[in-house]
């Protein structure tokens, strides 16, 4: 029987587990031997060239891996291949899990719908399908007009290793994942993590192994899956100490690994080990969701924001590891102020990346479930985001929307982040206030970063000293990037500039960039040929002009 297993990645950078997981549950549970393939594209690819391709290797059984993201494309593919072609289409996934008589009643090209861990189902299925179906635990399907669906069963063993010589052949450099545990201990109303099942953990041993394989496959990120990677303190701080001892050794130094942690149990010990990991060695992404105390009580949050903030002060501090912070706007019970109240602390802690998220309503989440407890409006179509709530209307939905894209394009991008100090620091607008202020002035237009630049210097001009204003935009300009384009309202002609540039070719470095900062008789420089920082800048320095010239 010839069987292909599929998916649709949002990126080509990303390299999906679930093909790989289902493979290897194949290979190790089935009864029998299948012709397997693995085929991916993303979602930017021609589905009609996609869908033919996989109809060319004439399959039996054709399976896709179904998340928010790729739902609507996939659904499209495996409507041309049944529509030019006689085969089974199982599909499995959270994006179905949680919704299969639906799927099945929706869809008449979809003949099988999976929920659980596909690494024991899958083969299952494959190994009844023509036969006995009632055995085959987590499947929905039709049978004599009705739909049947059987329960999933719970599995508490290690799943077999996705990563195959084949699978390393595929991955071709790009961003690799790796599951080292399933479930998570938190119940949040928003998410499908914790009910999923019960938290366990993995063979170390292994996660050790497969570690030391994905850092040596070429891959320059290695993301963990775990969506607590700290539940376990001991467990954490284990793997993080194997990857310092052997980083640079069995590790190569330019792999980065990257892992989602709750914020506020970091324990002492763990916070110590991360201190010393080498610099760019690690990447951490902590959900802090909000900071209203009630909003987190509604959701099922559990969240000390106290220690929060304190921890993440510290892991900041340490300047060795890339921070990613994260808010989501339509939670329970928070307003309009109450997340620019969020926002302003978040954005305090001054991490290297604050994301602004909007609440998304899952299938099989307790906030799509229950209405009555979690009542808002939302987009039917993937990723069914929130357009309102009764705290939080469409049209300031729409405007955070364009606070978001202007946080991005102003700070997440690292390339204003003097101008935001000086306007937020030293001017004294609220943080919210600058990005919702500009974005909304921006309205999401997309234009040149020199364009985007003289836009904020007209905008914020009048609120503040021009020249100061102008100085920060331009040296924020050259700390970004050796080819933008310098706006000419930035620009100021003075034979001085010649002379010091010419003292640092001849003494400092030729690659180096300079402006003149006439508020202060100093000049900023930075030199381009250098690595940049964690903020994805190049680090300026001050000079005094008369030293200079001296």
């Amino acid at each position: 029987m010839k069987v292909i297993i599929s998916c649709l990645n949002s990126k080509y950078v990303h390299a999906s587990l679930s093909p790989w997981c289902l493979l290897a549950g194949v290979r190790e549970f089935s009864k029998n031997t299948y012709d397997i393939s693995i085929m991916e594209s993303t979602i930017n690819g021609d589905v009609e060239t996609f869908a033919r391709k996989i109809i060319s290797e004439k399959p039996d059984v054709v399976s896709f891996s179904c998340y928010i993201w790729n739902i609507t494309k996939t659904l499209e593919i495996c409507r041309i291949i049944k529509e030019n072609h006689d085969c089974k289409i199982v599909l499995g996934g959270p994006e179905v899990a949680y919704r299969q008589e639906d799927v099945l009643m929706k869809y008449d090209f979809v003949d099988f719908v999976l929920s659980g861990e596909g690494e024991w189902t899958f083969p299952n299925f494959l190994d009844n399908m023509n036969g006995d179906l009632s055995v085959v635990s987590g499947l929905s399907y039709r049978k004599n007009g009705e739909i049947i669906t059987i329960p999933e069963k719970e599995y508490t063993d290690t799943p077999p290793s996705p990563f195959s010589n084949e699978f390393f052949e595929n991955l071709n450099g790009r961003i690799s994942y790796i599951e080292t545990s399933r479930g998570c201990p938190y119940r949040c109303a928003f998410c499908l993590s914790g009910r999923c099942s019960p938290l366990r953990f993995f063979d170390l041993e292994r996660v050790k192994n497969d570690i030391i394989k994905l850092a040596n496959s070429g891959t320059q990120t290695v993301k963990f899956v775990d969506r607590t990677f700290n539940a376990d303190y001991k467990r954490a701080n284990e793997i993080l100490t194997f990857i310092k001892e052997n980083y640079g050794k069995k590790i190569p130094q330019n792999v980065c690994f990257h892992f989602e942690i709750a914020g506020d149990i970091l324990r002492e010990s763990t916070l110590e080990i991360l201190s010393s990991m080498p610099y760019g060695a690690v990447q951490l992404e902590i959900g802090m969701q909000s900071f209203n105390e009630e909003t987190l009580k509604a959701i099922n949050r559990k969240t000390d924001t106290k220690k929060l903030t304190q921890n993440i002060k510290k892991l900041i501090n340490f300047n060795n590891m890339h921070i990613h912070i994260d808010l989501i706007a339509g939670l329970t019970g928070e307003g309009l102020e109450s997340f620019k109240n969020s926002f302003n602390i978040g954005y305090s802690l001054k991490a290297h990346m604050l994301q602004m998220g909007f609440l998304k309503l899952l299938y099989g989440a307790d906030m799509r479930e229950n209405s009555e407890k979690y009542p808002c409006t939302f987009n039917d179509e993937p990723p069914y985001e929130v357009t309102s709530t009764p705290w939080l209307s469409n049209s300031e939905i729409k405007m955070l929307k364009k606070c978001e894209d202007a946080v991005d394009r102003l700070y997440n991008s690292g390339r204003f982040l003097l101008t935001l100090d000086y306007l937020t620091d030293e001017i004294g607008i609220s943080p919210f206030d600058v990005f919702n202020d500009f974005g909304n002035a921006v309205d999401g237009n997309k234009m040149r970063l020199c364009d985007y630049a003289e836009k904020l210097y007209h905008h914020f001009c009048d609120k503040c000293n021009k020249e100061i204003l102008r100085e920060k935009i331009l040296c924020d300009l050259l700390s970004c990037s050796s080819s933008v384009q310098i706006p000419e309202i930035l620009k100021r002609k003075d034979i001085l500039y010649k002379q010091i540039k010419k003292h640092f070719i001849e003494n400092v470095d030729k690659n180096i960039k300079i402006a003149i900062l006439y508020s202060t008789n100093q000049v900023f420089a930075v030199n381009q040929a250098q690595q940049k920082n964690l903020h994805n800048r190049y680090e300026g320095k001050i000079y005094d002009i008369d030293e200079i010239l001296s």
